[in-house]
């Protein structure tokens, strides 16, 4: 999968990434009145992967964002996710990889997809996504030593590993380990007290029990 992305790259689909990394996003994401998750609470990790080239695309398109910002009320609930995660295993902490995202950075994805099979991973750019919102986060756990739980799975990765509700299944062909299914299992959990669920495709992506539809009608789109 990621050998096709990097074929779409050479032949020059991407070439918006110099103007996005210019954009003082922050100031942005606070003017719209999102917040910064790790002002709630500290403990949480935050790693955004579109401020590195470790990411499906293979470049920076965050640029100096580095950090993670969300919805007010959703931001909460990761915080309070974090407490829930405390009480179950001491010194362990979410670590967040994508947060909210802007519009202008959406459609440069969307633009480096279109028409190949990994649009489906990929929320419109004329409508957007929950990302889009503010109120969808991708993330993972990482233990009381600063190492990531083994998912099975990359962030990223597009493939049947990384797909929810798989676990059992792969674990019987031998494809997956109990300790990766157990892992997962920790971090559902989690988020589920929270009210949150995950997208059926990526095993690190988690957002509100609502409708795309409602999504649009409660909050504010990123539009910048």
């Amino acid at each position: 999968m990621k050998g096709l992305l990097y074929t779409l790259l050479l032949g020059g689909l991407f070439i918006a990434s110099p103007l996005l990394a210019q954009t003082n996003y922050d100031s942005l994401m606070r003017r719209s009145g999102l917040v910064d998750v790790q002002s709630l609470e500290p403990s949480i990790g935050v790693e955004l992967k579109y401020s590195t080239s470790d990411n499906f695309v293979g470049r920076d398109m965050y640029g100096s964002l580095e950090r993670a910002y969300l919805e007010r009320g959703f931001a909460e609930r990761i915080a309070q996710a974090q407490r829930l995660l405390t009480k179950r295993r001491q010194g362990y902490h979410l670590l967040i990889y994508d947060a909210a995202r802007p519009m202008s950075v959406q459609a440069a994805m969307y633009a480096l997809v279109e028409g190949t099979p990994l649009s489906i991973y990929v929320a419109p750019a004329k409508r957007g996504g929950r990302h889009n919102y503010g109120v969808a986060v991708d993330l993972t756990i990482v233990d009381d030593k600063g190492k990531p739980l083994d998912m099975g799975s990359p962030f990223d990765y597009f493939g049947t590993e990384a797909h929810v509700g798989s676990e059992d299944s792969l674990v019987k062909a031998g494809r997956m380990s109990a300790v990766v299914r157990a892992n997962r299992r920790l971090l559902y959990s989690i988020m589920s007290e929270v009210g949150l669920r995950p997208y059926d495709k990526e095993w690190w992506h988690y957002q509100e029990r609502i409708s795309m539809t409602e999504v649009r009608r409660r909050y504010k789109r990123l539009d910048f």
